[in-house]
């Protein structure tokens, strides 16, 4: 009997993807004279670099909240998006927050996840934030237990 392979984990297929990306760009770059001079390729930088920091700033701002606001789910949903971003995990801070705190800023994070889907040069980021808002979404939209 075949063993049964085993699904790739979003890290893995966003690596995967950008170095697919990365590939295609060493290839297009590629040039048929024999001639002409050897250049050093550099490093080029990561264009959406900036957008994840911002969107792991945001997600650690929210888990903070919804720590001091005593909401389980939403913060592990968020840990799981700034690991899956590869970011380090926030340390909580001490205090409470509302109910009513954590909803407002859970509906604005979702917004901004849809935002910065649509502002992504990469499309496995884009997906990964689309999904990302959508989890938000649905943990907002979940009666079955405690919400803010």
């Amino acid at each position: 009997m075949p063993a049964r392979r085993r699904p790739l984990s979003r890290r893995t297929t966003l690596a995967l993807g950008v170095a697919g990306a990365a590939g295609a760009l060493v290839v297009a770059g590629c040039d048929d004279d024999p001639d002409a001079p050897a250049s050093t390729p550099t490093p080029a930088e990561d264009p959406d670099g900036d957008l994840v920091d911002s969107v792991l700033e945001e997600l650690s701002g929210a888990y903070r909240l919804t720590v001091a606001g005593g909401f389980p789910a939403l913060t592990a949903m968020h840990a799981a998006h700034i690991a899956a971003l590869d970011g380090p995990q926030p340390t909580p801070a001490p205090g409470h927050a509302s109910a009513t705190a954590v909803r407002r800023n859970e509906q604005r994070i979702q917004a901004f996840l849809v935002d910065s889907a649509v502002g992504a040069d990469s499309g496995a980021l884009a997906r990964l934030l689309a999904s990302m808002s959508a989890a938000v979404a649905q943990q907002l939209a979940d009666r079955s237990g405690r919400q803010p």
